[in-house]
């Protein structure tokens, strides 16, 4: 089959390998001059079932470990100024009631961990070499964080995370970089998890895609689509306009796939989750060889992560529902520094720091739409949120398999689009 993959992120990335190495004509359409340039390039690339169910930005502003709370909603949902936002939070509400809870969390699993089996079969088969951290901590400054840490490390029991409990002194001998001044009660240490640079995996498994066959086609703005047995996108490049007829379209364009599928009457409650990050060089001390994390450091009292990616440092924060004002960045940016040093002080050269903002495209039950969308020849890889690099090689997988009509691997409840017609 010839089809196009709208979208170069790390969703359509790794589609477009997946479809090219299962002999489709693969040609990938995207806006930017670059792969990975969007939500995937500077985020803190957790990469783990337990970090997307219990950890991710969402789980942690909604109160999963109950902080934050205005007028009973999480701050980074209480977006009632703007309507758009007011509603997808009714929607998050209710995807997230605690009746519904059990089942969610399982599906999330499944597909993160079925993805992350992916990932690393890619990484093995096609010699994958690129900037990984193992483990990940999640501390607790005090009595009450720690039984806020209990009872979110309740949901890893449910899906059957590996994880143990930490005492402070345990903690600091498995984080021996952490400031010893620092306020520390205790720790979760998740061994079979960690981070990634999802933005290098996409460009070496953008190399293979092109081995396969795949094509890109960079300041490509697709504007619109017909669908029908061979839809159609009309493509803008520069002051041209053209055509082009395909056996299947798929959509990895995140937000931008609303004003796509719109006019074509599907209305999917996506949302921009808006986060940032500083990435900084680590400050290399023979006197002081542990500066810095050994494994990831998540601060969920101020929702801030800390990844060693290479010889930097990362640390990300400030999620936040349909974007951040000028104001909210700046008090972001520095509750993240703050944490940054407040960890790891001196780690890293924060003078030449640089700077990101993305917004993760997120649907309110925190899975994305995966397979057919209901129009002739339309199929979907979208909506995965921050944990896009989390499940992108599973998403992949499956939709190569549903597209060539295979059975998936996995069970794929809750992955479709009819949940939200």
């Amino acid at each position: 089959m010839r089809i196009a993959v709208v979208g170069a992120g790390i969703i359509g990335v790794t589609s477009a390998y997946e479809l090219a190495a299962a002999g489709h004509q693969v040609t990938v359409f995207e806006q930017g001059g670059s792969i990975a340039a969007g939500a995937s390039f500077a985020h803190a690339g957790l990469d783990g079932a337990g970090c997307a169910v219990a950890w991710s930005p969402l789980a942690v502003a909604g109160g999963l470990f109950g902080l934050a709370l205005r007028s009973r909603l999480p701050a980074a949902l209480a977006m009632s100024t703007n309507p758009g936002s007011a509603t997808w939070t009714l929607k998050w509400l209710r995807a997230n009631r605690k009746a519904a809870q059990h089942e969610l969390h399982h599906r999330q699993h499944r597909l993160a961990a079925y993805s992350r089996a992916c990932t690393a079969e890619l990484t093995q088969s096609l010699h994958l070499d690129f900037e990984r951290s193992s483990g990940v901590t999640v501390v607790a400054r005090s009595a009450a964080d720690s039984q806020r840490l209990l009872r979110a490390s309740a949901v890893l029991d449910q899906i059957g995370v590996r994880y143990k409990q930490l005492t402070a002194d345990e903690c600091r001998s498995l984080e021996p970089g952490l400031n010893p001044q620092v306020a520390l009660h205790g720790a979760v240490h998740l061994p079979d998890e960690g981070a990634g640079n999802s933005r290098e995996f996409a460009h070496l498994i953008k190399q293979h895609a092109q081995r396969q066959g795949a094509r890109f086609v960079f300041s490509a703005q697709v504007l619109a689509i017909q669908p029908g047995a061979q839809p159609e996108l009309t493509v803008a490049r520069g002051a041209e306009r053209q055509r082009e007829a395909f056996d299947a379209v798929v959509l990895c364009t995140g937000l931008a796939s609303r004003d796509l599928l719109a006019p074509l009457g599907l209305k999917l409650p996506l949302i921009g989750v808006c986060g940032l990050s500083v990435t900084a060089a680590l400050r290399l001390d023979e006197i002081h060889p542990h500066l810095g994390p050994a494994s990831v450091l998540l601060d969920p009292r101020h929702g801030v992560s800390i990844v060693r990616a290479g010889n930097r440092l990362r640390a990300s924060g400030g999620a936040r529902v349909a974007g951040l004002s000028r104001t909210q960045e700046a008090a972001a940016l520095k509750s993240t520094y703050r944490a940054l040093n407040e960890w790891f002080p001196g780690a890293a050269r924060t003078a030449q720091a640089q700077q990101w903002q993305g917004a993760s495209p997120t649907l309110p039950d925190g899975l994305p739409v995966i397979g057919r969308s209901g129009l002739t020849g339309i199929w979907l890889n979208l909506g995965h949120g921050s944990v896009g690099w989390t499940v992108s090689c599973g998403s992949a997988r499956l939709l190569s398999a549903l597209i060539a009509d295979i059975t998936p691997e996995i069970n794929i409840e809750g992955l479709g689009v009819d949940r939200f017609r």
